[in-house]
């Protein structure tokens, strides 16, 4: 597989919270690295030039200044196209231009999301899924309908689920702790108040909860026991929706077609 550094910052894992704070840093303004020492950096980000250092080997390059080059080479050969990639241009009647950026669109989230994917944390997710009584899913909006077609997949192999649209406050506070109930919680952001309002009432039970978001460093994801990211949620993009619900149906199916190995 090509290196792909900027891909590699956006889904870094076992990060300290200083080189995730130089990550955020860098992927805000990506040429901030161009013109900046390593000392530079460090200073800007309020770290250390060796904390610059370890996280530009642990992303795969041999310290600062290979990192560099490699940014930039890559910033280079893809800023020119990253509109295109965000979003295609489409004209108004053009049945031909959707024909072909449809397919387009789904390839994107499709790869987007499985290069964020982390194995041991599907692998335990799946476990959960396994050995649960039952399995509740908490999405707003669109979000709901991909509960409910989850929830439809899984009722099918005889495992309880059940989606919900809304904060059930009698249910939650009824709710007795029990791992046997796992709990997703579907936001693109991260930051829906009425997911938050679920996620924290679960942890309170510790109850294990499963975050589905594009934000890693979002509120929702901090209150969940395990996250599965989805391709990149931006709201000013018209078609960020679509490719967000298909990163989100194909976490849902990898899950459901491990409970079918389990099941037959």
């Amino acid at each position: 597989m090509e290196f792909d550094l900027l891909q590699r910052l956006k889904y870094a894992s076992q990060l300290t919270s200083q080189e995730k704070h130089i990550v955020d840093y860098i992927l805000k303004d990506p040429e901030v690295v161009f013109y900046s020492t390593a000392h530079e950096l460090a200073q800007q980000t309020l770290t250390s030039a060796s904390t610059i250092v370890r996280l530009c080997k642990k992303l795969g390059t041999q310290g600062y200044p290979d990192f560099q080059l490699k940014l930039a080479l890559q910033y280079r050969q893809t800023s020119s196209s990253m509109k295109a990639e965000k979003e295609p241009p489409l004209q108004q009647g053009d049945i031909q231009a959707v024909i072909d950026s449809v397919p387009y669109l789904y390839g994107q989230a499709l790869d987007d999301t499985r290069r964020s994917l982390n194995l041991s944390t599907l692998t335990k997710i799946a476990d959960w899924v396994k050995r649960a009584d039952r399995i509740d899913i908490y999405g707003s909006d669109t979000n709901y309908y991909i509960a409910q077609q989850a929830c439809i997949k899984w009722n099918e192999l005889g495992i309880a689920a059940i989606p919900h649209n809304h904060v059930n406050q009698h249910y939650l506070l009824t709710l007795k702790p029990d791992t046997s109930t796992l709990s997703f919680i579907v936001s693109n952001t991260g930051e829906n108040r009425s997911m938050i309002e679920v996620a924290a009432s679960l942890r309170d039970k510790n109850m294990n909860t499963v975050a589905v978001t594009s934000a890693n460093d979002s509120t929702l994801a901090a209150l969940c026991t395990e996250t599965l990211l989805t391709h990149g949620y931006h709201e000013q993009l018209r078609l960020s929706k679509m490719s967000s619900m298909i990163s989100t149906l194909y976490l849902f199916d990898m899950l459901y077609m491990s409970s079918i190995t389990d099941t037959y």
